[in-house]
């Protein structure tokens, strides 16, 4: 994992084993409030986030795990795939205007 800085811009990654609530949460994290949440990650089996409104990250703690893990899914219609692709059509419509 020390080496894992050598890796940044290669496009490889490497992830570690979560358990599944971790991996759960995680994902929660990252794809359940995406206007709230810059990055998440995992590091040495806990979790963290970058809130876009501030400059320091803060570790999820257990307690915290309930409340993202109710929090619904996006709907298909409502992902981020989806919101970059109309962007880009949209885009491609106006220059071609």
């Amino acid at each position: 994992m020390k080496g894992a800085k050598l890796l940044k811009g290669t496009g490889i990654f490497i992830n570690e084993d979560l358990t599944k609530t971790n991996a759960e949460v995680l994902a929660s994290l990252r794809l359940k409030e995406p206007t709230r949440i810059e990055k998440a990650w995992s590091y040495g089996g806990k979790l963290f986030a970058k809130y876009k409104s501030s400059e320091r990250y803060e570790q999820i703690n257990f307690y915290q795990y309930h409340t993202w893990l109710s929090k619904p899914w996006p709907s298909k219609d409502n992902t981020y795939a989806r919101k970059v692709a109309s962007s880009d059509r949209n885009l491609l419509s106006s220059a071609q205007n």
